[in-house]
């Protein structure tokens, strides 16, 4: 009498499987259109945080020029709150807003590349996608997701 596989054999296949294709865990049971869309997502954030990074970030620090030169000589914990907080204005807000909208990005990739979508992100991108896809065919992100790539 031969016994069942073990199920711990089977889900360890399945995980070794899902990280030799290269995909993040989930993404397999994405349709193709949510896939793009989820692309589209990724991208769209990278893109989104070199805009903010280009037109917000490079003019702080260029107007905070003064203060960097001065903690690149003499670097304390006291002079960098002084130039950040106790001088506080539109540089330094522009600053933290950069850094604080890079960190999330970056973490929110990260848990995508470690753990893959929740449920509940499935859910959204099939019912975004089957939405856009219900638009005119004229409409640009309907005919990016519609394309087929070869």
């Amino acid at each position: 009498m031969s016994l069942p596989p073990d199920p711990s054999s089977v889900d360890a296949k399945k995980a070794a499987r899902v990280w030799e294709s290269g995909n993040p865990p989930g993404l397999e049971s994405l349709s193709p259109p949510a896939r793009r869309l989820l692309r589209l997502y990724h991208g769209g954030s990278f893109i989104f945080l070199g805009l903010l990074w280009l037109l917000v970030g490079i003019p702080s620090l260029w107007a905070l020029r003064a203060d960097i030169v001065r903690l690149w000589d003499h670097f304390t914990w006291t002079g960098l709150r002084y130039a950040l907080f106790y001088r506080p204005g539109w540089p330094t807000f522009g600053l933290l807003l950069c850094v604080s909208f890079t960190l999330g990005i970056l973490i929110a990739q990260s848990r995508y590349e470690l753990f893959g979508l929740y449920p509940i992100e499935r859910l959204m991108l099939e019912r975004q996608s089957r939405w856009i896809l219900s638009l005119p065919a004229c409409h640009p992100l309907r005919c990016w997701l519609a394309r087929t790539f070869k």
